[in-house]
């Protein structure tokens, strides 16, 4: 019988800050950081339910319009430019979080 992984309670801390400060799904956050779906949406459940704002990704997918003005062409790219940094910023901690999980397994499996 496989033994069910116990995480400390600064990872659940960080991968629940993690989905909540990215555009992400649950699903993509959770495979991003090798955790089971059901795990961290307990986690966020538990710990940051009521706070979740809602999100539109339908705005920032949209085309630019061909015969935009030189304002609704930077007021696009700063919205993208945002959008970039943001996603940056998700990786970033994606991979900060992937170090911990891979120095945790190490430390376990000695």
């Amino acid at each position: 019988m496989r033994s069910r992984p116990t995480y400390t309670e600064e990872f659940k801390q960080d991968a629940v800050r993690l989905l909540i400060s990215s555009d992400r799904t649950l699903t993509d956050v959770a495979e991003s950081i090798g955790v089971s779906y059901w795990a961290l949406r307990e986690w966020y459940k538990k710990s940051e339910m009521a706070k979740k704002p809602k999100k539109a990704k339908a705005a920032l997918k949209a085309k630019p319009p061909g015969d935009e003005t030189a304002e609704q062409k930077l007021e696009r790219l700063e919205r993208e430019n945002a959008s970039l940094r943001k996603e940056n910023d998700t990786l970033r901690m994606d991979r900060e979080i992937l170090k911990k999980a891979a120095a945790f397994f190490v430390k376990e499996s000695e």
